[in-house]
């Protein structure tokens, strides 16, 4: 084999082979090289200012696979941050930005329309100095003594998959039973927030449809042979129909698929590239379709109505463009950057407040602080029906201006570096993999991600205690030397 091929072994982050980390650094090195050309000929400085930007962002980004004294691995959370956030956020369409420019926002005009390449470039700034503090903060942290925890043995698994997708399946029901039936569940996402199932009933319905894709996370994490069994993916494929029936979010379909990726490499030490590009194909054409779907619930009155216009080639086009938007007159963190302070006031710590108040519900509290989304959405936007989030930077800019940027990124580098040492030291207890899995793919330092991150906790802790609890009330634990513990809940 190649020595580029090389992987380390026993790496429990899986060690980036040489061609995978010089890839990396290609990747960003031709970004650099192809976007150069547009700058300079553009004959504004203002053009140029924002590649500058740009390619200091693109620097930081790539540090982490120039280091020669550390080989860097794909699940180590800084190195992760940076592929999943920084390069995959270039691939989505931030790296449009230095070629194209901005000439338009949706929330921005007038004066706060002035020069929209400089915010652009403001940005890219803001982003490298992030992440140069998150390394800061993980590379200054502690060494945290952490403890292996023993393994519980878990049985039934097929079987109890089965039993949490259809318990999945019944908040479906509900949802169907108060809408007026299926149809008018499957015409939510056209429709105002205000005016949805979940507006005049609570949203416990759709969040009980919704923990079935936890289910199958939980199989794979308790038995890597799972993937195997064509019973675990017909569990993903009803848990997934579900989930995507009752909320709509296409986020929510794909997330799940591509962390049985993520956990079936971080189990076997391989990344199966074909079912990669495979993967890549299939979200592209499910975010640009399901998106059609949605944009056509909102122009039918009933579900007879809805016609899906385009193929697959279609669908994947209309995915690149919406994320082009999303990375530019869409970007709530542009937003953001634009209008505070001068339209709008900073928040001084606001949307961190609802952080504390995610496991109450509103029908006990009230009305509970909003989280950055919402408050995006209103004060920004003018749009307090929706959620927009404004990003990590954005929201920790909003709060606490410039210093509040690195304040956030400092204390996330030092959570991340706790998180990796529980991971280092049990790397084969299903419940800490999944946790690692979540805080990897959702726990960013942003209230909406804080929030998606408990709200995907709590259903794996409550089905792993059913996977690993028996009948009698008892658990039975092992370690790695072979000794059985019990223990009784």
């Amino acid at each position: 084999m190649s020595p580029w091929l090389k992987r380390a072994p026993g790496a429990p982050f899986v060690a980036m082979t040489p061609g995978e980390r010089a890839g990396i650094v290609g990747l960003l090195v031709i970004i650099a090289a192809a976007t150069l050309p547009f700058a300079l000929t553009a004959g504004d400085a203002s053009r140029l200012i924002l590649y500058l930007a740009f390619f200091a962002y693109l620097c930081v980004l790539a540090l982490p696979f120039l280091l020669r004294q550390w080989t860097p691995s794909i699940f180590h959370p800084l190195v992760f941050y940076v592929i999943w956030v920084g390069v995959q956020g270039l691939l989505r369409g931030s790296m449009v930005l230095p070629v194209t420019g901005l000439d338009y926002h949706r929330t921005l005009s007038g004066p706060a329309a002035g020069d929209l390449d400089l915010l652009v470039a403001t940005s890219f700034l803001l982003e490298a100095v992030a992440i140069l503090s998150l390394y800061a903060g993980y590379v200054m942290a502690p060494r945290f003594r952490v403890r292996q925890f023993a393994v519980p043995k878990p049985q039934w698994l097929a079987l109890k998959s089965a039993f949490w997708v259809g318990i999945a399946g019944l908040g479906l029901f509900a949802l169907a039973t108060i809408g007026g039936g299926l149809d008018q569940v499957l015409m939510q996402r056209g429709i105002a927030s205000d005016q949805r199932i979940a507006a005049q009933v609570g949203g416990h319905w759709g969040y009980l449809a919704g923990i079935g894709v936890v289910a199958p996370l939980v199989w794979l994490a308790c038995d890597r042979r799972a993937v195997r069994s064509p019973l675990f993916w017909g569990v993903v494929l009803v848990a997934l129909a579900i989930k995507f029936a009752s909320t709509g979010s296409r986020g929510g379909t794909i997330g799940p698929l591509i962390m049985i990726g993520a956990i079936y490499v971080l189990q076997h030490r391989v990344v199966p590239y074909r079912a990669v590009l495979v993967g890549v194909l299939v979200s592209l054409v499910l975010i640009g379709g399901l998106g059609q779907y949605r944009h056509a619930t909102m122009q039918a009155k009933t579900f007879d109505q809805i016609s899906v216009e385009g193929g697959p080639l279609g669908w994947m086009s209309t995915a690149v463009e919406e994320m082009q938007l999303g990375a530019g007159e869409n970007s709530g963190q542009l937003a953001v950057l634009g209008r505070v302070p001068q339209d709008v006031s900073h928040l001084w710590g606001e949307s961190y407040l609802s952080i504390p108040f995610i496991f109450i519900p509103s029908a006990v509290w009230g009305e509970k602080p909003d989280a950055a989304g919402k408050l995006t959405a209103a004060r920004i936007y003018g749009n307090p029906l929706n959620a927009i989030p404004p990003g990590p930077v954005g929201e920790a800019y909003w709060n606490f201006s410039y210093p509040g940027v690195v304040m956030v990124f400092l204390f996330y580098g030092v959570l991340l570096k706790l998180v990796a040492g529980v991971y280092q030291a049990n790397p084969g207890h299903p419940l800490v993999l999944i946790a690692f899995i979540y805080i990897l793919f959702i726990m960013k330092p942003h209230s909406p991600s804080v929030y998606g991150f408990f709200h995907a906790l709590v259903p794996a802790l409550v089905i792993f205690a059913s996977f690993v609890l028996r009948l009698n009330g008892e658990i039975r634990f092992w370690r790695s030397a072979g000794a059985v513990h019990k223990g009784r809940v």
